[in-house]
């Protein structure tokens, strides 16, 4: 494998358990030294494969516990039976999401609507939500806009819509929720934005050529079949999507078909290098991009626990 990757590891009970690190050894030595220093939330332990070998700075092997919060040997998990912990499509053998939004989502959009905030904070919201993101392009597509307007991301469809009609939608969707409270981030829900951090990191290094918002808003509409159990063409077609996104999620067409494709390999802990994208002569970067992207989704997964 030519370049790191990173990819959840899950027990028999679907819990997120730890991350699999796959990669060439000095990579790994760049990821072990990043985790010495500040381990992932809720200290997340980070596992290489029992044949791996990580060489420390002087040449010798690391022994495992001298790399707090950093790699360990896959095989002293504690707590777990032999053989519990798997990779790959994990989301798909899970409960996914009910399909309705999440209530702390909407009540922090209320709040930041009523105090008149900026589309940037509004947009983060219903980043780390791909749910109410596919209902906010639905109700856009529906307000009754004389032309068919192409969406080409969250921001765009905040912008579009307006604040007057964002905000009686949010009310009325908020009482309209019956979603459980003190649920756990589902797994379906933790691919989706795993996906669409990777391609917006994608897009922010220019490996992609596509903005970094397009590249998010892909990751979170991959998965929008799985997650309310329908055809994607079915759930697509009443979206105003760009055509770019649309070909890519629908065909696997075009640059960005083959980036969601190259996501999907790298879930499967398969990618023995990256065809779809070029971040040749940048591996450090590289590092650092996979590290942010799994951190920022287990970041969000620790505080939707709490």
């Amino acid at each position: 494998m030519d370049f790191l990757l990173l990819t959840p590891l899950w027990n028999s009970e679907q819990s997120w358990r730890g991350v699999l690190a796959l990669g060439p050894t000095h990579q790994l030595q760049s990821l072990a030294a990043a985790l010495s220093q500040q381990p992932l939330p809720a200290n997340l332990p980070c596992f290489l494969p029992p044949q791996q070998p990580l060489l420390a700075a002087g040449g010798m092997l690391a022994a495992p516990s001298a790399l707090q919060g950093g790699l360990i040997r896959a095989s002293q998990l504690p707590a777990l039976p032999p053989g519990t912990l798997g990779h790959g499509p994990w989301y798909s053998h899970g409960q996914g999401a009910s399909g309705q939004p999440a209530k702390p989502a909407l009540l922090e959009l209320i709040g930041l609507i009523s105090a008149d905030a900026d589309t940037p904070k509004l947009e983060k919201v219903f980043a780390h939500a791909p749910e109410l993101t596919f209902r906010l392009l639905r109700l856009v597509n529906s307000v009754g806009l004389r032309a068919r307007v192409e969406i080409q991301s969250i921001r765009h469809a905040i912008t579009v819509l307006g604040r007057t009609q964002l905000e009686r939608w949010v009310q009325t969707l908020l009482y309209a929720e019956h979603s459980a409270d003190g649920q756990g981030m589902s797994p379906l829900l933790i691919a989706a934005l795993l996906r669409a951090r990777r391609l917006a990191n994608w897009a922010e290094h220019r490996w992609l050529d596509c903005p970094p918002d397009s590249a998010f808003l892909l990751g979170m509409l991959s998965l929008l079949d799985q997650l309310l159990a329908q055809p994607m063409a079915e759930l697509l077609e009443p979206l105003p999507l760009s055509p770019k996104l649309r070909a890519a999620l629908l065909d696997g067409q075009g640059e960005l078909g083959l980036a969601l494709q190259q996501v999907r390999v790298m879930e499967n802990a398969q990618a023995e290098q990256l065809w779809a994208i070029h971040p040749h002569d940048q591996a450090e970067l590289w590092v650092r991009a996979e590290l942010d992207a799994l951190r920022g989704v287990a970041d969000l997964a620790a505080q939707w626990q709490a």
